[in-house]
């Protein structure tokens, strides 16, 4: 039993696109929870409904739900400003996440600037230091950056408002793989210095194993199951779909027990 109640819980969650013959639905009556200070990952085929799952907690999609809470606020109807503070999503693709007109710099103050941020230069170098970045990158444009620098940039940017929450959408799949490692650890530094509560959509079984405590597994904006990593990555998979999915990551080459290499240099 839980002694304290999750920081994020959501029960019934549905989310539908289009109308009449066009109608679609994306999320079908999905059920989680998250605990403080978790790392949660959402598996599964491109198309099962994982980012759109993200996409409805931080309400860039409608969606409809019995329960849908985080840190103990019903977001069913409204999301204030004090939502925002706590919760920031990291996308997949840094360079289409960053301004391309927009330094560095300015990509940290603007979330400062929207929320009345105080402090924010100090708030701003603290954020950048916690990413690895040096200060000579502070002018820089993202084109005149790594992608591994973007990647940073935008996790500082969502450092910037002090979350508990970071929703992660596939943080490290368009990053080069000695890169994807670097990324991966300094998310694991970051959680443990912050005490940050992660939601991780991930294709890639390696990095659930890396990163995650507890995982469902999606198919078809379904859950098919919600399992420990332990189980699996030591074969305790109970649904057919979920061992297709081990057996598939294991014939290119992505055993999930490959866990990601050794800390590299993040500079």
């Amino acid at each position: 039993m839980r002694s304290t109640p999750p920081i994020i819980e959501v029960e019934n969650l549905s989310v539908t696109f289009g109308e009449g013959a066009d109608e679609r639905r994306a999320v079908d009556g999905v059920s989680f929870s998250v605990d403080r200070g978790e790392t949660f990952g959402l598996v599964g085929e491109s198309g099962s409904g994982k980012s759109t799952i993200l996409r409805a907690i931080t309400g860039l999609v409608g969606n409809e739900a019995t329960v849908l809470c985080v840190a103990g606020e019903d977001i069913r109807n409204k999301r204030g400003k004090n939502f925002y503070r706590k919760v920031q999503m990291v996308f997949q693709d840094p360079y289409e996440a960053l301004h391309p007109r927009h330094t560095v710099w300015r990509h940290l103050m603007e979330p400062a600037r929207i929320q009345n941020i105080p402090d924010a230069e100090a708030r701003g170098n603290a954020a950048l230091d916690s990413v690895g970045l040096p200060r000579a990158l502070l002018w820089r444009y993202p084109h005149q950056l790594s992608g591994g620098q973007r990647q940073r940039v935008a996790i500082a940017r969502a450092l910037m408002s002090e979350p508990d929450i970071l929703l992660l959408d596939e943080p490290t799949s368009a990053l080069d793989v000695s890169v994807q490692a670097e990324i991966l650890n300094l998310l694991s530094d970051l959680q443990d210095e912050r005490g940050l509560t992660y939601v991780m959509v991930s294709h890639d079984l390696g990095v659930v194993a890396h990163m995650c405590k507890r995982t469902a597994v999606m198919q078809a904006g379904v859950i098919v199951e919600t399992l420990d990593v332990d189980a699996l990555v030591n074969g305790g998979a109970r649904e057919n779909y979920t061992k297709q999915l081990i057996a598939a990551s294991e014939a290119y080459g992505e055993d999930p027990r490959d866990i990601v290499q050794p800390r590299a240099s993040s500079k």
